[in-house]
C-alpha cells in the first residue's frame, strides 16, 4: 500500500519518514531490526527483491551492493537496480556473495524453499543471510501474495536449505501490530478518493495513534504477535 497524495516527490519522501505516514510503525520496526543485523553484513552483498533499495544506506560500508528485482515490481527501476533477475534462478555463480539481503520478499514467492536453496547456493561458506518477512499483514501485491511466516516456518526453510540459523527475532510486539493494522485501515479505507485536507486530518489521527502504540509496545517489551520476523542465518 502507498499513499496517493498529490504533492511533490521530495515532500512525499519526507512525509513517508514521519509518524504521519500510515505505514510508519511497520517501516520503523523493520529499519530498526535491519540496523541490528548490520554487523553481519560484509563483502559483496546481494539484495534480492531490492525495489528502490530502501535499506542500502544501512549497508553502505560493504565492498559492493548489488540489487536485483523483477521488472513487474513498480518500486524497481533501472536506476536503482544492478540487474533484472528472478530469485528462483539467480544468474550468479555458486559462492558469489558474502551477504544476502532479502526484505519483505519471501511472502511473494510461490516456491519459498527453492528461493532459500538458491540463496544458500550463491552464498560463500561463512556468508550471512539477513531476511525479513511478515507474520501479520494484509493482502498486498495481489495476486502474488502467498504466505505468512512464523519463527518455526522460517527456521524450517533455512535449515532445509543447508543454512545454520543464528536467530529469528520479532521486529515488534502486539501493540505495534495492532497499531499498524488499524492505522493503515483508517487511512486507506476512509481516505481513498477523498480531498487532500481529509487525508491530512487522517494522517494526524494516524500519527497520534502510532506514537501511542509504539509507546505501549516498548513498555510491554515487544511481546505478542509481531508484524514481521528477522532471520539471520549463515552457511
Amino acid at each position: 500500500m502507498e499513499t496517493s497524495f498529490n504533492i511533490s516527490p521530495d515532500l512525499k519522501s519526507r512525509f513517508s519518514e514521519t509518524w504521519f505516514h500510515p505505514l510508519h510503525l511497520a517501516r520503523r520496526s523493520l529499519r530498526a531490526a535491519l540496523a541490528s543485523a548490520v554487523p553481519h553484513a560484509r563483502g559483496r552483498l546481494l539484495d534480492i527483491g531490492c525495489g528502490s533499495q530502501r535499506y542500502q544506506t544501512l549497508f553502505a560500508y560493504v565492498d559492493r551492493y548489488i540489487g536485483i528485482d523483477l521488472p513487474s515490481n513498480p518500486a524497481s527501476s533501472s536506476r536503482s537496480l544492478s540487474a533484472f533477475a528472478n530469485g528462483l534462478s539467480l544468474p550468479f555463480a555458486s559462492g558469489s556473495f558474502d551477504t544476502i539481503l532479502c526484505t519483505e520478499v519471501l511472502e511473494h514467492v510461490p516456491e519459498p524453499l527453492s528461493l532459500m536453496r538458491e540463496i544458500a547456493r550463491v552464498l560463500r561458506t561463512g556468508g550471512y543471510l539477513i531476511l525479513t518477512t511478515p507474520q501479520t499483514w494484509g493482502l498486498h501485491e495481489a495476486p502474488h501474495d502467498y504466505y505468512r511466516y512464523t519463527e518455526f516456518g522460517l527456521r524450517y526453510l533455512a535449515e532445509r536449505s543447508g543454512l545454520t540459523v543464528e536467530s529469528v527475532r520479532p521486529t515488534c510486539g502486539i501493540w505495534t501490530t495492532v497499531g499498524q493494522r488499524l492505522s493503515s485501515f483508517i487511512f486507506f479505507f476512509f481516505g481513498e478518493g477523498r480531498p487532500l485536507f481529509v487525508k491530512a486530518l487522517l494522517a494526524v489521527v494516524c500519527a497520534g495513534w502510532q506514537i501511542a502504540m509504539a509507546g505501549l509496545d516498548a513498555l510491554f517489551g515487544h511481546r505478542g504477535d509481531p508484524l514481521d520476523h528477522l532471520l539471520i542465518a549463515h552457511k
